[in-house]
């Protein structure tokens, strides 16, 4: 308003008296002047207030995106709790089907992301939805992904203070039957980024030597001497259990090769036992290697041995899972007559034919340890180690909480010690 009224008297005062060309012309230049700085704050305080509308905007949309992925998380414990409290208990009556409320976790999600998705949810479970609380998100949608890790292999069961023990014993062979096949050959004939050279061996006992506590060479006398501290990026051996997976490129030997073949089987969570209904290829071999009843059965041969662990994994698939330890070794040694009755159950549930399927060759089975096997893994059952993945999303904002539930962990937090076990291990918000 101010440089309004200057503009008014201004223009005033050019007509009370004649003014000259050169003042005629300095006047002009004047209120251009002044109207470019006019123009000129009014652009600057229009843009600041969209800023400044804009970062309130994403504020909210990221406290909304950060509660609606919280959210998700709560519910998962939720799913947690119905399979632990009435899923588990009553197998007997699923015919020993391996169920998991988790792998239906994303479909359920749909009838808290939306009217419509709980609408739909509604009508298939045979309820009226519409005067339910709390299902339904008025603004912004979220997803929610479980993934069990009691399939992989924990690296601490390397460490730890009693390097002798049986656990210890069983995850250095299991390590090396894990890196055994000759697919793997290149991964160790060529050097690391420091030009220095790993053999299976080596990057077994380099693995266990990180985690354990003491400072001799595992299945040796000498000391550790992995030279970390002659590197470019100077560290000492860790002698302390992994913190994640990842920590394993700190480890002699293990490149971004080691950890694209075999980084997804590895986890630093749980039981010293693997499930074997969670298994991937890579492990079911590996345990084949490891308990065969015969060190130089000629069915070890690699391209047997890979035929076989993709027949028992079509076998486990058929199935729904190995029901029992039986089902397991059946599968291993005697895969082509268990595929058979895998499809002839698999037809009796689907209500289809038995036909067996055609898309594997013949194989030879393996003749397993069956004691040793029976040590070393776990049948199906309730399930311990669960990744969380909860992604939420409000206008442009997206959130993403990742987690690992622990259901047999019991804080040693006071206020939470009451609550039973289960516990968070890790978490992080992105």
């Amino acid at each position: 308003m101010a440089i309004f009224s200057g503009i008014k008297k201004l223009l005033a005062k050019a007509h009370q008296r004649k003014l000259s060309r050169r003042e005629d012309g300095i006047a002009i230049i004047s209120v251009v002047i002044l109207l470019a700085v006019l123009g000129a704050n009014t652009a600057d305080f229009a843009y600041n207030a969209r800023i400044d509308y804009t970062s309130a905007i994403n504020a909210r949309n990221d406290l909304q995106a950060h509660y609606l992925a919280r959210s998700a998380i709560n519910l998962s414990k939720l799913l947690l709790k119905v399979q632990s409290k009435f899923i588990d208990p009553n197998r007997k009556y699923l015919g020993g089907m391996d169920l998991q409320i988790a792998d239906y976790a994303p479909m359920m999600m749909t009838a808290f992301n939306s009217k419509e998705g709980a609408e739909m949810l509604g009508s298939i479970l045979g309820l009226e939805s519409k005067g339910i609380k709390g299902l339904g998100v008025e603004v912004g949608s979220f997803d929610l992904k479980m993934e069990s890790l009691d399939g992989k292999i924990n690296l601490n069961c390397g460490g730890g203070a009693n390097t002798g023990s049986p656990v210890v014993t069983r995850f250095a062979a299991q390590l090396a039957a894990l890196m055994l096949p000759q697919r793997y050959n290149r991964i160790f004939e060529q050097p690391d980024e420091n030009g220095q050279y790993a053999t299976r061996l080596e990057v077994m006992r380099a693995i266990i030597d990180w985690a354990d506590q003491d400072t001799v060479m595992f299945g040796s006398t000498a000391a550790e001497d992995y030279r970390y501290n002659a590197r470019k990026d100077k560290y000492e051996n860790k002698n302390q259990y992994f913190d994640t997976v990842g920590e394993l490129r700190m480890v002699k030997g293990v490149g971004e090769d080691f950890l694209s073949a075999f980084g997804k089987s590895f986890t630093v969570y749980g039981d010293c036992k693997v499930n074997v209904n969670l298994a991937d290829v890579r492990i079911i071999t590996a345990l084949i290697i490891q308990y065969a009843a015969t060190p130089n059965d000629p069915a070890l041969q690699f391209r047997n041995l890979a035929l076989l662990s993709r027949y028992v994994i079509a076998i486990r698939s058929m199935m729904g899972g190995f029901n029992d330890f039986k089902t397991l070794v059946q599968a291993i040694e005697n895969p082509t007559a268990q595929l058979g009755v895998a499809s002839a159950v698999d037809a009796v549930t689907s209500g289809g034919s038995s036909q067996q399927p055609t898309g594997l060759p013949p194989v030879t089975g393996v003749k397993m340890n069956q004691k040793k096997l029976q040590e070393a893994v776990v049948i199906g059952g309730p399930r311990r180690i669960w990744k969380i993945t909860a992604e939420a999303t409000v206008g442009r904002i997206k959130k993403r909480i990742i987690a690992v539930w622990d259901t047999k962990f019991i804080s040693s937090q006071a206020r939470r010690h009451n609550f039973g076990p289960g516990a968070f291990l890790f978490w992080r918000e992105e």
